[in-house]
């Protein structure tokens, strides 16, 4: 086995170790919502965060999938974990892809040597479409900009290190969302005093997505990550690390509550029906549903991180058919958990439940970026020959 592969299994094999773990901490935490600071540093030790590291800087270079896969194995154990660490392979990976000389070296070096990256691309007034932000970027007379805005769902806040911050650049000649720039900054000191609202979330609430103010925030030129006017077409490009890796997130879930239905129905009876639970129909019925159900989202998931992992030369087309997985998987998942809910029954309400941890995190599948609206916009007006950025739109 190459020295690649082997640093594959062994990242892959210690994430499966690590979600264990992060489920037992998780029963104990989650209803207090206490944030996964210990499961990030569990992942920073074992190298994970580093795995998008360039093989030139010493790193792994993790492919699309396999960063599909990491976030798919710690989601099993922990839907706020899985999904904050997403957060930091989509950026990493994204960037690793397009982020130019020299800066990409500086921020894979700042990744090796354990930095968490953490990007808000939701803003007031602007929602989840992350190419018109309210954030605004004002020039400087140096030749810098300053950035003055609030980032809402600002996701692993306390753990991130450095930030891709998006803002508006105010020029005049600029139209939206070609005014559109991204910068990657380390976080500044004092910066955990601008929290305008912290996150108290019925789903995924151990995430830390808080509310956050950016005032008179000083960037360089050197940090911006795109040329201006480029930023969104390099945002798009990269949209299938969003869409594939938040697709895992709830496929995990799914299939965890799938093997909890399992094992809260062995050995259980009811003296009703006087006979063990699995002997009844309904249960298999389900069972056999759920099963169907997983085997189909994992196969649409395969495909489109084999087959749709680069734009090529239709971009608004490949951003529609990277939509697809985000949007089944997401609204299936659901599906297979309230199955499972079914069948563990009205145990499953009670405190401390690993099922009704599921259950609610599974919800925010339809809700993050690209939500359900959107993905159905994208893909309906692509299949209409239509661009899908022309009015009307619903959002």
């Amino acid at each position: 086995m190459s020295g690649r592969r082997q640093r594959w299994s062994e990242l892959r094999a210690r994430a499966v170790e690590l979600a264990r773990t992060f489920e037992q901490r998780g029963i104990a935490s989650y209803e207090e919502g206490a944030f996964v600071a210990a499961n990030l540093a569990d992942l920073r030790q074992a190298g994970i965060t580093a795995m998008n590291v360039p093989e030139e800087l010493g790193g792994c270079a993790a492919t699309l999938a396999e960063n599909v896969e990491i976030v798919r194995l710690l989601s099993k154990g922990c839907g706020s974990t899985g999904f904050t660490f997403s957060i930091h392979a989509i950026l990493t990976g994204g960037l690793r892809n397009f982020a130019e000389e020299p800066l990409r070296t500086r921020i894979f070096t700042a990744v090796a040597d354990g930095a968490f990256v953490c990007g808000p691309f939701t803003d007031t007034g602007s929602g989840g479409n992350f190419l018109f932000p309210s954030t605004v970027a004002r020039r400087t007379e140096e030749g810098g900009y300053v950035l003055e805005g609030v980032k809402r769902f600002f996701t692993g806040y306390e753990a991130c290190t450095h930030m891709v911050i998006t803002a508006a650049l105010t020029d005049e000649h600029l139209q939206p969302p070609f005014n559109m720039v991204a910068f990657f900054t380390p976080k500044p000191d004092g910066l955990d005093e601008a929290i305008v609202a912290r996150w108290s979330g019925f789903a995924l609430p151990m995430t830390g997505s808080h509310s956050v103010a950016i005032r008179g925030l000083p960037v360089s030129a050197e940090e911006l990550i795109a040329p201006e006017g480029l930023t969104p077409m390099f945002a798009m490009a990269q949209q299938q690390w969003g869409h594939y890796c938040f697709a895992a997130v709830f496929l995990a879930l799914a299939e965890r509550a799938y093997e909890v239905a399992i094992e809260t129905t062995r050995g259980r009876s009811n003296t009703a029906v006087r006979s063990p639970l699995s002997l009844m129909p309904g249960v298999q019925f389900a069972l056999g549903e759920m099963r169907a159900r997983l085997g189909t989202m994992r196969a649409l998931l395969a495909e489109y991180v084999t087959h749709h992992a680069e734009p090529g030369d239709d971009l608004m087309g490949f951003l529609a058919r990277t939509c697809v997985p985000k949007y089944f998987i997401a609204n299936e998942a659901q599906h297979v958990v309230r199955l499972a809910f079914d069948v563990i029954g009205g145990t499953g309400t009670l405190a401390g439940q690993r099922i009704g941890q599921i259950y609610r995190d599974v919800r925010a599948g339809a809700l993050v970026p690209f939500n359900n609206d959107l993905c159905r916009e994208f893909i309906g007006k692509t299949a209409l020959g239509l661009d899908p950025t022309q009015a009307p739109r619903w959002l």
